[in-house]
């Protein structure tokens, strides 16, 4: 799944808070496919762990542009 960001700097913290709770998530550009602006980025990591992701970034004032499911070498917006 990806969690797409405002900058590489928000990505960057929230990676860090999943670490600490034991969560391996990597970042990754923002498929272009994905944002009007054709840049950005993403953290990319498990399903199961969406929840915490939204609320690591909710504890850091971090948004959450849009999640997407990787599917079938595609993208679905969730």
């Amino acid at each position: 799944m990806l969690a797409t960001v405002p900058s590489q700097t928000s990505a960057a913290r929230l990676k860090k808070s999943l670490a600490a709770a034991g969560i391996k998530s990597n970042i990754t550009q923002t498929p272009s496919v994905l944002t009007k602006e054709g840049c950005g980025y993403s953290l990319r990591f498990e399903d199961k762990y969406r929840q915490k992701v939204e609320s690591s970034a909710r504890e850091l004032n971090i948004t959450v542009r849009a999640f997407f499911a990787e599917v079938g070498g595609g993208y679905e917006k969730m």
